[in-house]
């Protein structure tokens, strides 16, 4: 009876010694046999207090074997609180000879609310024979005014894009989008820690 019994364990501590083994190297085969690389534009999280500024920086991110001519792209916020300034180039755009345009439109969403929508294009306008697509990293970011009467809040900044491939002008299957969130601070919260390359 003990000899059954202990063949039994036995029997089942290989069985889960197995599974351990295996369950990670069956995850890691089927992401790999499975990939879903798409290029990815990401609105960094951001903070303000009332009668201050709050920038936004706006990142993107190719994908290998793919290079990208134009993105176009609306950020949406409710704006009672959080108006739009300016658009500026960033470092990436800087480097890859990239022109960033922006237009605004305000109106009210289903509720009522007052609303901004920027709509950004970010493209390379003529492509040198040797030139890349637009590159890596921080291209642009957006500066907003924070209302001198504006209560603590938290502000969902939503992106949607849709981008061009640099050489044919094809266009792009899938482009993922992070939206931002900004807080809104109460009057003597503000972080005793600046961001330096915002503040430079």
């Amino acid at each position: 009876m003990s000899n059954t019994l202990y063949r039994s364990f036995l029997s089942v501590a290989i069985f889960l010694s197995l599974i351990v083994l295996i369950a990670p190297r069956v995850g890691f085969a089927q992401e790999a046999s499975n990939p879903s690389p798409v290029p990815k534009l990401t609105l960094g999280d951001s903070d303000g207090s009332p009668g201050g500024t709050v920038v936004v920086p706006i990142y993107f991110t190719p994908v290998e074997g793919l290079e990208v001519g134009q993105i176009q792209f609306d950020v949406n916020f409710v704006s009672k609180n959080l108006k739009y300034s300016k658009i500026s180039k960033g470092t990436a755009a800087d480097a890859g000879n990239v022109d960033l345009k922006a237009t605004l439109k305000e109106g009210k969403n289903e509720k009522g609310l007052e609303t901004s929508t920027l709509s950004v294009v970010a493209s390379i306008p003529s492509p040198k024979p040797d030139q890349k697509g637009i590159p890596a990293g921080l291209i642009g970011y957006i500066t907003l005014a924070v209302n001198e009467k504006a209560g603590p809040a938290n502000i969902t900044m939503r992106a949607t894009a849709q981008a061009a491939e640099l050489r044919t002008g094809k266009a792009v299957p899938n482009i993922k989008t992070v939206n931002a969130e900004v807080d809104i601070l109460a009057n003597g919260s503000e972080p005793l820690v600046s961001c330096f390359f915002f503040s430079h």
